[in-house]
């Protein structure tokens, strides 16, 4: 999989999806950062990572509003991993989190999402996690377009508090310039992150993005599934790896 071919894709379905993009009211397929649907998620991905090793992921993510407004939600995920970086393939257990979300200042224009991330140091596994208990923090600003679009950047600072002492300390900011076109049909979906990604105890400097298709499949399970598909290409000459490929499923709204 070449960066290449995976940059012009999501440039084509850009243009794709501003050709077809119209007014019509789509089914929620979560994809506006400030709806907080009870949903769960199962994803699998895999990275190719530098010096011709990967990684494969398995995440269980669930996620329930909070609230009388439900502005707020807190999202649970447990991730099996696999890192062969030791030779070792068998899946282990990764880094456990759990994340509050709450949903302020929203209107017809747009609204603002801050959202509070634990990560625990719960790996099996040296290479399955960081070693250390991180603190991740998101500041999102949404615009919502008349077309319908989306446009709602981030930006994501993480800081370990405490861990291995022997494991390198994690403090990382990234920029997120999430977009989300409308598409002439409601069922499909499309969203881009070009993001800016720095690693201050490396110092390590590279840009990533990430285009997810994904389909609404219809009534699942007293909500609604989902089929999603996220290709991933890294540039610059600290970046961790080349490519990623991630695949997965949801039942949302249910």
């Amino acid at each position: 999989m070449r960066p290449v071919n995976v940059f012009a894709s999501g440039a084509a379905l850009l243009l794709l999806a501003a050709s077809g993009a119209h007014g019509e009211n789509a089914p929620d397929n979560g994809t506006d950062p400030t709806k907080l649907n009870r949903q769960v998620q199962t994803t699998w991905e895999r990275l190719d990572l530098e010096g011709g090793f990967r990684s494969d992921t398995l995440k269980v993510n669930y996620t329930t509003p909070l609230g009388a407004k439900q502005d707020w939600s807190v999202r649970y995920r447990v991730p099996l991993a696999s890192v062969d970086v030791r030779g070792e393939e068998d899946y282990g257990l990764g880094d456990a989190s759990v994340q509050v979300a709450h949903v302020l200042a929203l209107n017809r224009q747009g609204g603002w999402v801050i959202l509070g991330e634990m990560i625990f140091d719960t790996a099996s596994r040296d290479e399955l996690g960081t070693g250390k208990n991180v603190l991740k923090g998101t500041l999102v600003k949404a615009w919502f377009f008349n077309d319908g679009a989306i446009f709602a950047p981030a930006l994501v600072h993480s800081e370990s508090l405490w861990g291995d002492d022997r494991r390198r300390d994690v403090r990382t900011t990234s920029m997120d310039f999430y977009f989300v076109p409308k598409l002439k049909d409601p069922r499909n979906l499309i969203t881009v992150d070009p993001s800016i990604n720095r690693d201050w105890k490396s110092e390590k400097t590279f840009l990533g993005l990430a285009v997810t298709y994904g389909r609404v499949l219809g009534p699942a399970f007293g909500g609604r599934g989902i089929i999603t598909v996220k290709p991933t290409v890294f540039a610059g000459g600290d970046r961790p790896g080349d490519w990623g490929l991630e695949v997965g499923y949801k039942v949302i709204g249910f």
